[in-house]
């Protein structure tokens, strides 16, 4: 029997879909090992919150600024003012649940239970560290969601 040779068109065509086809098993294997399919989630990472006289600028002029978690978790913020330093509230109240957030409410003005609408002292918030950063002549804000703070203790009254 005589051995059929193929024409030189469609040797090139074979050689193209085998190369395609390895191009396309490999992308899959790697987006496998790669991406979000493992068992552990990324680490939380601070993130950027503006530059400082913005952000200020902004809670000066609206009230805080909110935040949702970026990984749609417990990790809801809302950045305001405390004197001039900026601050970043834990907005899942003491005992509550991240269901049940605190919010600000603009007509109020004052913070409250996203579930009851009773109010909340701000001051019974736990809160994320706020790093800041000098980054071309400007102050940076970062808010650092991979750990919380208690809320300060309360002041001690004037005697």
């Amino acid at each position: 029997m005589a051995k059929r040779r193929m024409d030189k068109g469609t040797r090139v065509i074979v050689a193209t879909a085998g190369v395609v086809m390895g191009l396309v098993v490999g992308i899959i294997v790697v987006a496998m090992i790669g991406g979000s399919g493992g068992d552990e989630p990324r680490p939380y990472e601070p993130f950027f919150a503006g530059t400082a006289d913005r952000v200020t600028k902004q809670i000066k002029e609206d009230g805080p600024i909110c935040y949702p978690d970026p990984r749609e978790g417990d990790r809801s913020l809302c950045l305001d003012l405390e004197g001039e330093e900026i601050i970043a509230l834990h907005v899942v109240p003491p005992g509550g649940s991240p269901a049940c957030p605190v919010q600000w409410d603009r007509t109020r003005k004052r913070y409250e239970d996203n579930c009851s609408g009773t109010p909340v002292d701000r001051s019974t918030l736990a809160r994320f560290p706020v790093l800041t950063r000098e980054i071309s002549d400007k102050v940076s804000v970062f808010v650092d969601l991979r750990t919380t703070k208690p809320p300060p203790p309360p002041a001690a009254p004037a005697p």
